[in-house]
This record gives C-alpha cells, structure tokens and sequence, in this order.
C-alpha cells in the first residue's frame, strides 16, 4: 500500500498532490527511502593526484636530510659521551690497582716512540677497557714511516687514537666514524673529537676530554672563534680541536647553529 502525508496550511489534511512537488514511497516492509542516486559520487583526477603526489615528494625532500642528519648527530653525540664515560670509570679502576696517576711511567717526549705507548697503554688502559682491538699505526712523513700513536678499535666500533708523548701530554683523537680514520678524511668536530691525558700539570690532570681543566676554554665565544682551534673559525692554524669542549659545555647536544652536518 502506498501511505503520503502532508499538511496542508490550515493545519488540515489535504490532497498530497497539492503540497509535494516531489513524493517518495516505501515498499511494503521498508524503512527507509534509498536517494543513493541522487548522492554526487567524489574522485580525484589524475591531475589531482599527481599534484598530490608532488607536494608530498617536495616536502619529503625537504625534511628526510634534515630528520637523518640529526638522526647521525644524535648518534655520533652518544659514541662521544660514552667513550668519555668508559675511559673515566676505566682511569678510576686503574688508579685503584696502580696508584695515582702521578705515580704512572710517564715520557716527557716521544723518544719511546709507539712501542712505549703500547706498553703504557697496555698497563694502564686495556684490562680496564671491554673488547677493545689495539692498532700500531705508521704515518707517512717526509716519504719515510714514523710512529703515528697506536689505535685502539673499541666495542661500539670508534677508534680511538692514542697519539705520541707531546710535552707529556697525550692526546687523544676518537674517530666515531672508523671510515676516516682509516682513508684519513676526517673533519674535526663532526667525525673526530679531541681528548687528552696528562699527569705533570696543575690545569690538566688526568683523562678529559681537551681544555675542560684550562679556565681559558670555558668561555663560549673562545671555543667557538679562537684563531687557534675555534670550533665555528673558518681558518685556524690547528683545525677544530675545540669543538669536543664546546659540545661537552652543551650537554653533549649539537647547538642549532653548529657548522657541520653529519
């Protein structure tokens, strides 16, 4: 049966033909009225989606760089800090067994050469380090080898360059991307980071990471501009040694405005 309603504007009921200029009728047994073919059906066009498609690729190659440069710097930052970490709890342990560091054998210069610094090294250093590889390394200087230090492989991969005596200073160079250390094209501050050890001066006592115990290398603007070693100076006389401090101040965090990408 076919059932329409209206009201009319007297408030009665009158003739539907009078009011609707459109009438729907449910079958017996429906409950509702089917418009689905009266519903616009939306799609993309081609255009559309190649549109789409590029604003994505612009905006992926904008950001993807960007996300997996600061994913690198996150990781070199935490190889640093670990290796600051472990040659500090491993100097504590040493001194545990073997005295204060002033009472370490200890060279003024470089006359032993790399067989004494392995011997050092192997004292002081190696039964207190995991899974450690140790590297004698040769330099070429004036067309004839020379003793470059000894590498030291560690367990996350670094290596760590143990360099000769210089003023019974030892510094201390790691390579938290082994690549450079070995084709030698490593930049200071993004794949090689500066350490040193010392027993003979009243500033420089033990392991740190380079100029933390020198009063003159806790100013910023010094880390970053010196002519010697600035960490942001274009053009210095001995490369970026300073960059490690500058980041080990920020919480071993690399600031906005740092001059490498990693």
């Amino acid at each position: 049966m076919k059932h329409i309603f209206s009201l009319c504007r007297g408030g009665g009921l009158g003739a539907p033909s009078q009011y609707f200029s459109h009438s729907a009728t449910l079958a017996e047994g429906a409950t509702h009225v089917d418009n689905s073919n009266n519903i616009r059906r939306v799609a993309f066009t081609l255009a559309e989606v190649l549109i789409t498609l590029g604003i994505i690729g612009i905006v992926a190659a904008l950001t993807i760089p960007i996300l997996i440069s600061k994913h690198r710097a996150d990781v070199t930052m935490t190889k640093v800090k670990k290796f600051y970490s472990v040659m500090s709890q491993a100097q504590i342990m040493s001194i545990n067994e073997n005295g204060d560091v002033e009472t370490w054998d200890f060279q003024s210069d470089n006359s032993g050469g790399n067989e004494y610094m392995l011997n050092w090294f192997n004292k002081y250093w190696k039964p207190y380090l995991n899974s450690v590889e140790i590297i004698d390394r040769k330099v070429l200087s004036d067309d004839e080898l020379v003793d470059g230090g000894i590498a030291v492989k560690m367990a996350d991969g670094s290596i760590a360059l143990f360099g000769s005596f210089s003023g019974g200073y030892v510094h201390i160079k790691l390579f938290t991307n082994p690549k450079t250390f070995y084709n030698d094209s490593y930049v200071d501050g993004k794949d090689a980071f500066l350490f040193g050890f010392s027993s003979y001066s009243s500033n420089r006592k033990y392991f740190e990471v380079y100029g933390q115990n020198d009063p003159k290398w806790s100013d910023i603007e010094q880390l970053k501009y010196n002519g010697w070693g600035g960490c942001y100076k274009e053009n210095t006389t001995n490369g970026h040694p300073l960059c490690t401090r500058l980041l080990q101040i920020n919480n071993w965090k690399v600031p906005e405005d740092y001059p490498f990408r990693f």
